[in-house]
Parts: structure tokens; sequence; C-alpha cells
């Protein structure tokens, strides 16, 4: 699993619970464990959405099938 520098940045700046909380989430993903989990489209095709409370991780797969958190933040400007 990798992430981007955006969401190593928005990842530090979150209350401790919360951390927790979405590490948990992207490491049951990853494992292919079901989640709150959807394809993105328009614009976004070929990235996932996974929802953890009011916050949004958006993430894709590489050729080798290795999970990468592109964005990390809250729904009210996650897609912009």
């Amino acid at each position: 699993m990798r992430f981007s520098d955006q969401v190593v940045d928005a990842f530090k700046a979150l209350h401790p619970g919360v951390r927790r909380d979405i590490r948990r989430a992207l490491d049951e993903v990853n494992a292919g464990k079901k989640r709150d989990v959807a394809a993105l489209t328009g614009e976004l095709t070929g990235f996932w959405r996974l929802r953890v409370g009011k916050h949004r991780i958006v993430f894709r797969y590489d050729e080798v099938g290795q999970l990468t958190a592109e964005f990390l933040g809250p729904r009210s400007t996650i897609y912009r």
C-alpha cells in the first residue's frame, strides 16, 4: 500500500482516533474485505472511493494490484 504526499499530510492533521479508523479501513480494503467502497465515474474513472465517517479516501490500484491512496479529505471538498 502506498500513500501520496497529500494523503500523508492530511493524515497527520487528523485526530488520532480518526487516523486509526482510516488506517484500519485501508488495511481491510487492501486485504480484500468488504467496506463502503465504490468505483468513481466520469473524470475519475479508474479510481475508487472509500468512505470512513465523514472522510473519503480516493484510491486506485496500479498495474500489479497495489493500492495507492491518492487523496484524503472530507466529502465536501474531496471531489473538486
